[in-house]
């Protein structure tokens, strides 16, 4: 089909030079190429199209129809490669972004306005799930993502350093043992974010120094949601890992950091998205804006 496509765009420039030579100076070919593919057309369609002397060419009956039918091909080709360049050239079209309710409320919402101040033909669509998003399935342009990637033909770009405390509320902590040193906090309830997936429910803690410290934790609730969790815990219902920034948005006076010198190992927000090639301006843009933003 794209063979034929080509020919009879050749065949059509032909047409509307008026001879071979030029229909091929005008498509960079040389006027044999030009004879060649004709002749092809010609034979898959079991018709002479065109009648040729060493002057001039004519159209057949069967070459004046088929052009006739054929030569809005090539302006349709090129209004869609102008409509295509004139969109990149504006940066305009919609951005469809993936990210957890949490990140996309608290993280991505707010830094939206000032990108769409600047590139003012932007839109966005935005899908907070706190599942596990398919860019393919879903159609997303890129997703937002914390923790370790794991395989795939994705490209990822690590936005940010990402930090999970230990939280507790203070009406929790009156009414239970005293935590004193880190290893006190095994002996806590905890509620747990599901996709975590603890290895036997042990927690990796490390501080800047490089210290670490490897707690057994005692689930009593689960949530698959980082805002599920953080509202389980101010409301009591145990200790449990929360974000940085969802705290910082938040500030909850009632929330207290349990050892702040130490955070979950190896954690990191990412932007994920298909493909380098042929990625939409509008989208690198995007991705170079977040990940400037978050690091500042």
């Amino acid at each position: 089909m794209l063979n034929d496509l080509k020919r009879i765009a050749i065949f059509n420039k032909v047409v509307e030079c008026g001879s071979l030579t030029s229909a091929g100076a005008s498509l960079g070919l040389t006027k044999s190429k030009v004879s060649e593919q004709v002749t092809v057309l010609e034979s898959n369609l079991n018709v002479r199209l065109l009648n040729r002397t060493p002057r001039k060419i004519n159209l057949t009956t069967e070459g004046h129809t088929f052009y006739q039918y054929s030569r809005g091909l090539l302006q349709v080709a090129e209004e869609a490669i102008s409509s295509v360049n004139h969109l990149s050239s504006e940066v305009s079209g919609t951005i469809r972004i993936g990210a957890t309710v949490d990140v996309g409320t608290y993280l991505l919402n707010p830094l939206l306005p000032a990108f769409c101040k600047q590139y003012p033909k932007v839109t966005f669509d935005i899908q907070l799930d706190d599942g596990v998003q398919d860019l393919v399935e879903t159609n997303l342009d890129l997703v937002i993502r914390i923790g370790d990637l794991a395989p795939s033909s994705l490209i990822g770009r690590t936005i940010a350093p990402f930090e999970l405390g230990i939280y507790a509320c203070r009406s929790y902590l009156e009414h239970r043992p005293p935590i004193k040193h880190i290893q006190d906090i095994e002996q806590h309830d905890w509620v747990v974010l599901t996709r975590l997936n603890l290895p036997n429910h042990v927690l990796s803690l490390v501080n800047q120094n490089g210290d670490s410290h490897h707690i057994k934790t005692s689930p009593k609730h689960f949530c698959n949601a980082p805002l599920g969790v953080m509202s389980m815990v101010q409301l009591g219902m145990g200790v449990g890992l929360i974000a940085n920034f969802l705290v910082d948005q938040i500030q909850d006076s009632n929330l207290i950091r349990l050892f702040p010198d130490f955070c979950q190992k190896g954690q990191a927000m990412n932007i994920l998205y298909p493909s380098r090639k042929n990625l939409a301006p509008r989208v690198r843009l995007l991705i170079d804006y977040l990940i400037d933003a978050l690091r500042a």
